[in-house]
C-alpha cells in the first residue's frame, strides 16, 4: 500500500507525474462538487418543508441560506483553494443541528450528518470529517447543556435529563460513523493514487517500449537508408549546416576520388578548397541560406569532368545528388558545333533553301537566298505555308506531294515546279528535299533550283536545231529538183537542131526552174535566221 507521504515524495522525485495525479484529483473534485450542488439545495429545501409544519421559516431560511451563502461565496472566491471542502463540511453538521432543532429534538434527524458525512468520502480527504465532528460534539454539548438547565427554547433529543453519560455515547457513535467514512476516504484515496501510480508507470513503460521500438525502427530506417543510398547510381553525400560532412556514399567515391575516410566528418571546403568560387560553391550556399532546393550542372576542372548536381536543404544542414555527365555534356557540344555548320551550310547556300512543316506546311526556317531571291521577308515566310508560293491551280496537286513525302527518308529529285515569287512572276525550278526531325516536328528541307532562264535557253536551241532540220531537208530534197531542171534544160539550149521555137520554151522552163529555185533559196534564208539565245549562264 502506498502511503499519502510516500506519494508526495513519488511526485517530488518525478515531477512528470504529478500531471497525471493532478488531473485525476481535479477530475474527483469535480465530480463531487457536481454532486454537492444537488445535495446542498436538498438540504435547504428540507429545511424549508420542516418549516411548514413546525412555522420554523427564520430558522429555515435564516440559518440554511447563511449556511448556503458561506459555501458558495468561498468557493467563488478561493477558486484555487481547497477552503471551501471544509466549509461544506461544517455546513453539513450546522443542517443537521437545523433539522434537530425544527423537529422538536427528533433523534432521527442525526442521519443527516451521518449522509453528509458519507458524501465527503467523494472528495476522498479524511480530514473533511473534522469539521462535521466538532459541529455535531459542540451543538450536543451545547444544547444539551441548555436542555439539562431546563431552557424551554432549547429542543433536542426527548429525554428526561441528557446526562454526561449519554452525551459520551452520542458522541461515541457519531465519532465511530465519522472515522469510519473518513477511513473510507483515506483507503479511497490510496488506492486511487496506487492505480494513478500504476497506469503511469504503464504509461511510462508503454512509452519506454514505444522509445525502444523507434529506435529499432530508426536503426532499420537508418540501414534502409544507407542500403538505399548505397545501391543508387547517383553519387550522394551529405553535410550539416557548419559544413562537416556526414555521409559519403560509395558512388561519391568512385565519382569524385576521394575515400570516405579520408572525408567524413571533415570539413567539405578543407577537402575541396579548389571549389571554393566556384558554381558549386554558389550554389550550395544559396540552398543553405535560401531554403531552397537548387539544380545545376558545373565544371570540375581537376578532374575534368561535368556534373548534374542537386542539392536538398533541410533543417540539419544540405543533401547533395550528383552525377557525371561528362560523356552527354561532350555529345552535347559536339552536336551543338555539328547543328552550327549545319545552320551555317543552310543560311550561307547560294540557293534557295527552306524547312516546312510535313503536317500544316507552314515554312519552319528559311536562307538568306530564299529570301532576296522570292522577294518576302524572313517573317513573311515563317507566316506562310508552301502553298502561298504556288500557283492557285497547283493547290490540289501540293497537298498529294506533300502527302508523298512524309515517309521518303532518302534525297529526293523533282522536276520541274512552278512557284510564284512576292512581285507576281512565276518561275521554273527544280526541287531536292530530304525528311527530317526539327525541333521536334516532322519536316522536310528543300532545295529550290530556278531553272526559268536555263529552259528558256533550252528551248530556244531547240528551236534552232528545229530550223536546221528543215533547212537540211530543204536542201536535201527541194533545192535538187529545180536545180535538175535548170541543168537539164541548159543541155537542151546547147542543142543547134532545136528550133527557135522549142529553144523559146525551153527558156521559159528555165526562168521558171529558176524563180523556183530562187523561192527555195529564199525560205531557206528566212529559216536560217539566228535564234535570239536568253542571256546568262547557259550550262546545261
Amino acid at each position: 500500500m502506498v502511503t499519502a507521504f510516500q506519494t508526495e515524495q513519488i511526485n517530488a522525485e518525478n515531477p512528470m507525474i504529478t500531471c497525471p495525479t493532478h488531473a485525476f484529483e481535479l477530475e474527483v473534485k469535480e465530480r463531487s462538487d457536481r454532486l454537492m450542488n444537488f445535495f446542498l439545495p436538498f438540504y435547504f429545501i428540507t429545511g424549508l418543508g420542516l418549516a411548514g409544519f413546525y412555522g420554523t421559516w427564520l430558522i429555515a431560511i435564516g440559518v440554511g441560506g447563511i449556511s448556503l451563502i458561506a459555501y458558495y461565496s468561498v468557493k467563488l472566491l478561493l477558486r484555487k483553494s481547497t477552503l471551501y471542502q471544509y466549509v461544506l463540511s461544517t455546513v453539513f453538521g450546522i443542517f443537521t443541528a437545523q433539522f434537530i432543532y425544527q423537529m422538536r429534538g427528533m433523534i432521527e434527524m442525526h442521519f443527516f450528518a451521518f449522509i453528509g458525512s458519507a458524501l465527503l468520502i467523494t472528495y476522498q480527504r479524511w480530514k473533511l470529517q473534522i469539521p462535521i465532528t466538532i459541529v455535531v460534539v459542540v451543538y450536543h454539548g451545547f444544547l444539551g447543556d441548555l436542555q439539562n438547565i431546563s431552557y424551554s427554547q432549547v429542543h433536542f433529543p426527548q429525554a428526561d435529563y441528557f446526562d454526561t453519560q449519554t452525551f459520551i455515547i452520542h458522541i461515541l457513535l457519531a465519532a465511530i460513523v465519522f472515522f469510519i467514512c473518513g477511513l473510507w476516504s483515506y483507503q479511497l484515496r490510496l488506492y486511487n493514487q496506487h492505480h494513478v501510480l500504476q497506469a503511469i508507470k504503464m504509461k511510462e513503460l508503454e512509452k519506454e517500449t514505444e522509445v525502444a521500438l523507434e529506435r529499432v525502427k530508426v536503426a532499420e530506417a537508418l540501414e534502409e537508408r544507407n542500403t538505399i543510398l548505397e545501391s543508387i547510381t547517383d553519387a550522394f553525400f551529405a553535410v550539416d549546416a557548419n559544413w562537416i560532412v556526414l555521409y559519403w556514399n560509395s558512388q561519391a567515391e568512385k565519382v569524385l576520388g576521394v575515400p570516405k575516410k579520408k572525408i567524413l566528418n571533415q570539413y567539405l571546403w578543407d577537402i575541396f578548397a579548389d571549389s571554393i568560387d566556384s558554381e558549386s560553391y554558389r550554389q550550395y550556399h544559396r540552398a543553405m541560406d535560401t531554403k531552397q532546393p537548387m539544380h545545376f550542372e558545373d565544371y570540375y576542372p581537376p578532374l575534368e569532368k561535368w556534373y548534374d548536381i542537386t542539392a536538398y536543404p533541410s533543417a540539419q544542414g544540405l543533401s547533395i545528388y550528383f552525377k557525371d555527365i561528362t560523356e552527354r555534356k561532350l555529345s552535347e557540344l559536339k552536336l551543338t558545333e555539328s547543328e552550327k555548320r549545319y545552320s551555317d551550310l543552310f543560311h550561307l547556300s547560294p540557293l534557295p533553301m527552306w524547312v516546312y512543316d510535313l503536317k500544316t506546311m507552314a515554312f519552319l526556317d528559311v536562307n538568306e537566298a530564299a529570301i532576296c531571291h522570292y522577294g518576302y521577308s524572313r517573317e513573311e515566310f515563317v507566316s506562310m505555308t508552301i502553298k502561298d508560293i504556288r500557283r492557285k491551280e497547283d493547290a490540289d496537286q501540293i497537298e498529294q506531294y506533300v502527302r508523298s513525302q512524309k515517309d521518303q527518308r532518302l534525297v529526293r529529285y523533282e522536276k520541274f515546279f512552278r512557284h510564284c515569287t512576292k512581285d507576281g512572276r512565276v518561275i521554273d525550278v527544280d526541287i531536292q528535299s530530304t525528311s527530317l526531325c526539327y525541333k521536334r516536328k516532322e519536316a522536310r528541307l528543300v532545295l529550290a533550283n530556278d531553272v526559268t532562264e536555263r529552259l528558256k535557253y533550252v528551248k530556244a536551241v531547240e528551236e534552232q536545231n528545229q530550223r536546221l532540220k528543215e533547212i537540211s531537208w530543204m536542201q536535201s530534197h527541194l533545192v535538187r529538183a529545180p536545180l535538175t531542171k535548170i541543168i537539164g534544160l541548159i543541155g537542151l539550149l546547147r542543142d543547134r537542131q532545136e528550133s527557135l521555137t522549142e529553144k523559146e520554151k525551153m527558156l521559159d522552163y528555165l526562168l521558171s526552174a529558176a524563180n523556183e529555185l530562187d523561192s527555195i533559196i529564199g525560205s531557206i534564208n528566212s529559216k536560217s535566221e539566228v535564234v535570239e539565245l536568253p542571256p546568262g549562264n547557259h550550262t546545261v
